[in-house]
């Protein structure tokens, strides 16, 4: 430990301005092990490790923490958001334990917290945070305070959770599995495409994928029109700039293994830095690294009973992982807006798609 926490100082030396997950990926561990290495000695951060044990309870307790930002990314895009962590509800599914904070136009959270291992509160000169971590070591969800959050509330989640025994600390190295992909028979690509069609709701979609044993984008590839259509070629500001144009609220879907973070509302500022495409808005940044968006598809899943159809924009990255969607907001009951099926229909119709 003394050894990784010398080569940190010796690698900021040269590059003092390096993100601690960059640093951690040139030091070959993962960024849960770089912080678990300053409990003994700060270098960027004083940490504290809080008991993983009292999960549920942690993450019901920064609802007293005010305003805050919630940031959940995968390896290609970054959601942030500025507001109020409440609403969250844990459940036990057959020793699973799983959260889910519905706030709309807010923090909007799915998370999957029996895929959590470890959180951290690190404190740095210029905000501090809560970081939890897989079993890789892997960052799945941070809480940041803001100039609005209450201090002395962070004061006593750090005393009232603070780990005081000498519990080990492991992480299993991360090996990147390649997805086994077994194509159905056409029977059941017939049955697959048919119950497509007869949703009742979105999100039985993925207990769809389970039933007939197909990864998602197996499904899209399989199915095709009239439920999807893949794009030949996208133009990702593009997307964002006719949202804006229109004044059209989206919802943007990021999410890992453990975490989905939703924002809902409209967007104003976008920005191209360099690879990153971003939206800097004053409660809701986005970060995407357009490069890594290799495959998209515009999708409609029926919903309501069957009744409404609803379009999404989903993109993948070169392991076949879904790293953004897109959908355009809408009360429930109701169909999407006329200015985001017009978007979408946009995309098939003018020769950017292939059936």
């Amino acid at each position: 430990m003394k050894q990784l926490i010398q080569d940190y100082k010796t690698l900021l030396a040269g590059e003092p301005r390096l993100r601690p997950v960059d640093a951690a990926m040139q030091l070959g561990v993962s960024e849960a092990e770089l912080l678990n290495a300053q409990l003994e000695e700060a270098v960027t951060a004083t940490v504290t490790r809080l008991d993983e044990t009292q999960l549920a309870d942690i993450l019901k307790s920064l609802k007293k923490l005010g305003k805050v930002m919630a940031l959940t990314r995968n390896g290609s895009v970054v959601n942030e958001i500025k507001g109020l962590y409440e609403k969250l509800y844990v459940s036990d599914n057959n020793g699973k334990l799983s959260g889910i904070a519905i706030n709309p136009g807010g923090i909007d959270l799915r998370l999957f917290l029996y895929r959590w291992q470890s959180v951290f509160l690190v404190e740095t000169e210029s905000h501090t945070s809560l970081q939890f971590f897989d079993e890789n070591g892997r960052a799945v969800h941070k809480v940041y305070t803001t100039a609005e959050s209450d201090f002395n509330e962070l004061v006593n989640i750090k005393a009232r959770y603070q780990l005081t025994s000498q519990r080990p600390f492991s992480v299993k190295p991360f090996e990147l599995v390649e997805p086994t992909i077994t194509p159905p028979s056409a029977e059941q690509l017939d049955s697959f495409r048919s119950q497509w069609g007869e949703l009742e709701d979105v999100h039985h979609f993925p207990k769809l994928l389970e039933t007939y044993k197909l990864e998602r984008l197996q499904a899209l590839e399989l199915v095709g029109s009239p439920w999807n259509f893949e794009l030949q070629s996208f133009d990702l500001a593009d997307i964002f700039q006719q949202a804006k144009t229109f004044k059209q609220e989206i919802m943007v879907f990021v999410g890992n293994s453990s975490a989905v973070q939703i924002f809902s509302g409209k967007v104003e500022n976008l920005k191209q830095v360099g690879p990153w495409f971003n939206v800097l808005d004053p409660e809701f940044n986005l970060h995407i690294k357009a490069d890594d968006l290799t495959r998209a598809f515009v999708v409609r899943k029926p919903t309501d009973n069957g009744n409404t159809v609803v379009t999404s924009i989903e993109f993948f990255d070169a392991n076949r992982e879904t790293v953004l969607t897109l959908f355009g907001r809408r009360i429930e009951g109701k169909k999407q807006t006329s200015e985001w099926q017009a978007l979408c229909e946009r995309l098939i119709h003018k020769g950017h798609v292939a059936a």
